[in-house]
C-alpha cells in the first residue's frame, strides 16, 4: 500500500522537487500551500507523514505541528519541518511543538528519503509499543529506537534507491518556468528608480553628476553599494524564487540589468 505524504509548502519549486523525488517511489503525495489547507485535508487524505515549511501564510509549520500533536486523533502522524536555515532557537521551537525532525533547504534527495524513513520507522515502533505494550517492544529490540538510529539502519520502507537528478539538472528542468516568472517580476521593477529613491534626499541631486564625472572604478563601486541597498527593496516573492530555485540565473539577470542601467547614464 502506498505511503501517503502530505506536503505543506507555498514554494512551487519545493513542491515540484519533492514530487520528483518521491512520486515514482510508491508515494501518494498531496500538496497544500499552507498549514490551514493541510489541516483541512488531513481527515480525508489520512497521511502517513507530513512535511511542513516553517514559513507559510495563515498557519506556518510550527503552528501546524503544534495543532497536530495536540489532537489525539492525529498526534501519531510524524511531522518533519522544512526550513532555509535552522538556528538553535528554531530547534528549540521545533521541540516545543513536538516536531519529529527537520530538513534544511535545499536538500539532497537521499537526505529527504532517509529523514522520511527514520520518522516512519520511529512512528511504527511507537504504534507497536502502544498496541502490544513495552514488553513486546523490548522483545524485538526496538523500544529505544531514535531518529538517528533509525536512519542508520537504512530501512527503506519500500523505497528503492534511484538516481535523482543533480541540482544543476533540476535547475535546467525548471529554468524556463522560473526564468519567465523572475523576468515578469523583475520587469515590473524600475531598478534605476529604486536606486535613486534609496538614497538620502541630500544626495539625489548629485548622483547623476557623480556617475558622469568620476572615474569608472568609483562608479562601479558606487553602483555595487547602491544596488546592495536597492535589492533590499525587492519583494519577498522575488527573493524566495531567487533563493529557492536558480541563484545563478538570477545573478545573471541582475548583472544584465546593471549593464543596462550603466548604458543609460
Amino acid at each position: 500500500m502506498a505511503i501517503k505524504l502530505l506536503l505543506a509548502d507555498d514554494s512551487i519549486t519545493i513542491q515540484k522537487v519533492v514530487e520528483l523525488i518521491l512520486a515514482q517511489e510508491g508515494f501518494e503525495i498531496k500538496v497544500t500551500n499552507n498549514g490551514e489547507e493541510a489541516l483541512a485535508v488531513i481527515p480525508s487524505f489520512k497521511p502517513d507523514i507530513i512535511l511542513a515549511d516553517i514559513e507559510m501564510p495563515k498557519i506556518n509549520g510550527y503552528q501546524l505541528s503544534e495543532k497536530i500533536k495536540q489532537d489525539p486523533l492525529i498526534s501519531s502522524i510524524p511531522v518533519i519541518l522544512l526550513a532555509g536555515a535552522f538556528e538553535p532557537i528554531d530547534e528549540e521551537l521545533a521541540k516545543q511543538v513536538k516536531a519529529d525532525d527537520f530538513i534544511i533547504k535545499p536538500f539532497e534527495s537521499q537526505e529527504l528519503i532517509n529523514k522520511i524513513n527514520a520518522a516512519l520507522t520511529v512512528s511504527s515502533v511507537m504504534e507497536g509499543e502502544e498496541a502490544g505494550g513495552i514488553a513486546e517492544a523490548e522483545a524485538v529490540g526496538l523500544e529505544e529506537v531514535s531518529v538517528e538510529e533509525a536512519a542508520a539502519t537504512e530501512v527503506k520502507i519500500g523505497i528503492p534507491e534511484v538516481e535523482i537528478p543533480s541540482k544543476d539538472e533540476l535547475k535546467d528542468i525548471f529554468e524556463n518556468t522560473v526564468n519567465e516568472r523572475i523576468s515578469s517580476l523583475l520587469s515590473s521593477l524600475d531598478l534605476k528608480e529604486i536606486i535613486l529613491t534609496s538614497l538620502m534626499p541630500s544626495m539625489k541631486d548629485s548622483v547623476e553628476k557623480i556617475l558622469w564625472e568620476v572615474v569608472p572604478d568609483l562608479v562601479e563601486r558606487m553602483l555595487k553599494e547602491i544596488l546592495k541597498g536597492a535589492l533590499e527593496s525587492l519583494t519577498k516573492e522575488v527573493e524566495k524564487v531567487i533563493w529557492e530555485t536558480v541563484p545563478d540565473l538570477a545573478e545573471t539577470m541582475i548583472s544584465k540589468e546593471i549593464e543596462r542601467i550603466r548604458s543609460e547614464f
